[in-house]
């Protein structure tokens, strides 16, 4: 090693790479770079004009004279051509602006490496209003059809009123604020249903940036059923103490109203189903007892639900009262059958009656129905009870049963003219047999003789037949 460093050629040689070395290390330096990329500009069109700043609550933006700009941008190739149109933001700044009309500058907001070369506009001109609030009454509009026979009632909403909030210009045309509800075959009520609201100008149409607050009620609507007023009938059961009877009893109605389906409420014709229980009773005087009323099956409810019977009761007497002359009715008689009372005789009957004094005192025998059914019976004589309906708190003395005696005849059926086997006489041909007197008819004879009957207008029972036909 020492041998060639201590080279002459050696040393020479070794200086001379050196120096070749350090020479090119300095000029390297003032070597140009040959570029590997250009500027370029490109337009991007309809970039949208973004507003904030603006205090809602206070104040509206009414117009402004353009909502798109032009801008015109350069920069690197690669990151022009690599950047979406949705980074490249124009904005509105209205944080400072009041009510009136202005023109203000637009800012921007560009990707990174880009520069903007011009925008157009620059400037737009906006029309700022004041908010106003107004007060509304809610209205509701309902659609679709009920049930057959069933009502829509008055409907509650809460809350009734609500606040608009518009500019002053188009506040003024807002008519109502309504909500809608369906009740497409409701039977039922709607009950605490949420509706929201529109606000709705003169030509029916909604007013779209209406404020409304709150935008949502609550609703209840009542359907009410088709109804029917009935009479109302008080059955009672149960009896009073020993020494007392029933002088009077009125209910503080005598109707009430049922509501349900039209095919159930045409069967019902009374209410029967109240009772007094009498055993509630336990003095003299008047008492006032309350009935609760029960919905008959398919019936949805009653009006009243609830009545007061005052029922009035007084010591017992020994007192009793005796009707004569109380007609006996018959029920059931037919075309074919003739039915005679035979005993009682004058077909009435004389019954003597307990009760109240007062109710004694006014007693008639038109108050009083005695009946007899002859429905089934056929010919002969009969022994039938006696069907005997008093006014209430009226009873009979005897509880033994009241007999009548009936007798039944058939009652033969007439035959009309065209059943007779009556010959065809032609009173154009002449019989010579025929006596001239004899076959000619007295001027005088009936025609029910001539008919071939032999009804007797003046038979009673004849008149009875008649009627029944």
């Amino acid at each position: 090693m020492d041998r060639w460093i201590k080279n002459d050629t050696v040393v020479k040689i070794l200086a001379i790479a050196v120096s070749i070395l350090l020479w090119g290390m300095v000029h390297i330096e003032d070597v140009t770079p040959t570029p590997t990329s250009s500027i370029d500009t490109t337009i991007i069109e309809n970039v949208k004009v973004q507003t904030y700043g603006l205090d809602d609550s206070l104040y509206v933006l009414s117009a402004v004279d353009t909502e798109r700009v032009r801008i015109e941008v350069k920069g690197k190739r690669s990151a022009i051509t690599s950047i979406f149109n949705d980074d490249y933001k124009v904005t509105l700044n209205l944080s400072e602006i009041k009510e009136g009309t202005f023109t203000v500058p637009l800012s921007y907001e560009l990707p990174s490496g880009v520069d903007l070369v011009s925008m157009s506009p620059s400037k737009v001109t906006v029309s700022i209003e004041k908010q106003t609030k107004a007060s509304f009454p809610v209205t509701l509009v309902t659609t679709g059809a009920l049930s057959e026979g069933y009502l829509i009632g008055e409907a509650t909403i809460e809350p009734n009123q609500v606040q608009v909030t518009l500019p002053d210009s188009k506040l003024d045309t807002i008519v109502k604020v309504e909500g809608a509800v369906k009740l497409e075959g409701n039977k039922e009520a709607v009950s605490e249903k949420k509706v929201s609201l529109i606000a709705v100008d003169s030509n029916g149409q909604e007013v779209k940036d209406a404020v409304i607050e709150p935008a949502e009620v609550s609703v209840r609507i009542p359907i009410i059923a088709p109804s029917k007023t009935v009479s109302l009938n008080i059955e009672y059961t149960g009896t009073l103490p020993q020494g007392l009877v029933v002088s009077n009893s009125q209910p503080n109605v005598n109707k009430v109203t049922i509501y349900g389906p039209l095919d159930v409420l045409s069967k019902i014709e009374s209410y029967d189903e109240a009772t007094v229980d009498l055993s509630k009773i336990d003095k003299e005087g008047k008492s006032t007892i309350s009935v609760s009323l029960t919905p008959p099956p398919g019936v949805e409810r009653i009006d009243p639900n609830i009545v007061e019977v005052v029922v009035e009761a007084e010591v017992v007497s020994d007192g009793q009262v005796t009707i004569d002359n109380i007609p006996i009715g018959m029920e059931g008689n037919r075309d074919d059958k003739q039915v005679t009372i035979v005993k009682p005789e004058g077909k009435t009957v004389s019954l003597t009656l307990t009760g109240a004094d007062t109710l004694l005192n006014s007693l008639q025998a038109s108050d009083i129905t005695v009946m007899i059914s002859v429905k089934n019976l056929e010919a002969g004589i009969h022994e039938v009870p006696l069907v005997v309906k008093l006014p209430e708190f009226i009873s009979l003395v005897s509880e033994k049963s009241l007999i009548a005696t009936v007798e039944v005849k058939d009652v033969p059926s007439i035959p009309s003219i065209k059943d007779t086997d009556t010959p065809v006489i032609d009173l154009n041909e002449k019989d010579e047999t025929t006596d001239p007197v004899k076959g000619s008819t007295d001027e005088n004879e009936s025609p029910e003789t001539n008919a071939g009957t032999d009804v007797n207008p003046s038979d009673p029972s004849s008149e009875v037949i008649q009627g029944n036909k």
